[in-house]
């Protein structure tokens, strides 16, 4: 007659150390600090065993060092425990005041935060009752407390905030598109990028090597053939005129799929000797990068006036 009731407190204990893990997993502490403590008041009897490898009370097993490293806590002389408001430098004025208390703040929450188990995670309400036990002034309580409030404002704007809500989507693309500049500045080489829209027809994601940026100079110039010099390499003209072969075929692939009718359903003419100069230009170039082959390189090129 007790094995399903066992059974149901098994299960039960199971649920919670399951809530607990995801918890922490997903780093809300303290969403896990209130289930531990929840758990622990309606916790079934001492002889429900934790199932083997749960992640049981992992919070309140995190090893802190003795209260009194920080600065402002000490140890009672005699009746034990602590007191939790001494030791604090004193203060010329209010200003002053504040100053000290959210530097005392600091530490407390650096603290906290690097052994956040379940007794240090219980620290402020005793502190706030020896500041007033032992007389702080306004400005160390102000200072103090405004300090923990605005790092529990972040908190609470993290835990409440709906990372759900669907990205803007030119918010989504921009941030992307930074993504992608930083992946292909890591690269090395100078590159671009042409993005067409999803269903456009030209391919989704185009790649190419550039030697310039738009909004500046040529980078890697090729050097100017006037001059006296004896050698030349031109290897940088036929990678050049790769990238130029890729922007010219790429803009034809735009022109194709835009529409070629007028809203009256006659054709626009203009649109098609557009694509007739484009299509005239890809073959020209394709058979000038053919023939600038020779130039690929690195090779020097004496002029015939000098050879």
């Amino acid at each position: 007659m007790t094995a399903p009731a066992h059974a149901k407190e098994h299960a039960a204990s199971t649920h919670v150390l399951a809530q607990l893990a995801s918890l922490l997993r997903s780093g809300d502490v303290q969403a896990a600090l209130a289930l531990t403590e929840t758990a622990s008041a309606n916790s079934a009897k001492p002889d429900v065993a934790t199932p083997e490898g749960a992640e049981a009370d992992v919070v309140g097993r995190i090893a802190s060092p003795l209260l009194d490293t920080l600065s402002f806590i000490e140890r009672r002389k005699s009746g034990g425990g602590y007191n939790y408001w001494t030791n604090v430098p004193v203060a010329s004025s209010y200003a002053d005041e504040c100053e000290i208390g959210g530097r005392l703040a600091e530490e407390f929450l650096t603290f906290i935060g690097k052994y956040h188990n379940n007794g240090n995670g219980a620290l402020l309400g005793p502190i706030a009752i020896d500041m007033d036990k032992n007389g702080a002034g306004p400005g160390y309580k102000i200072g103090f407390m405004n300090t923990i409030s605005k790092y529990a404002m972040g908190a609470a704007y993290l835990l409440h905030s709906n990372s759900d809500e669907p990205e803007q989507p030119w918010k989504k693309c921009r941030r992307l598109g930074l993504e992608l500049a930083e992946a292909l500045k890591s690269t090395g080489e100078e590159q671009f990028a042409y993005i067409a829209p999803k269903g456009y027809g030209t391919p989704t994601l185009l790649f190419g090597h550039l030697d310039y940026h738009p909004s500046t100079k040529t980078l890697n110039a090729t050097p100017d053939i006037r001059g006296t010099e004896e050698g030349k390499d031109f290897s940088e003209l036929f990678y050049e005129l790769i990238n130029l072969v890729e922007l010219a075929e790429a803009t034809l692939d735009i022109l194709r799929e835009m529409d070629y009718t007028h809203g009256d359903g006659s054709r626009n003419a203009e649109l098609d000797r557009v694509v007739a100069l484009q299509r005239v230009l890809c073959t020209n170039l394709g058979r000038l990068r053919e023939s600038a082959e020779v130039l690929d390189g690195p090779k020097t090129w004496v002029p015939a006036s000098s050879a």
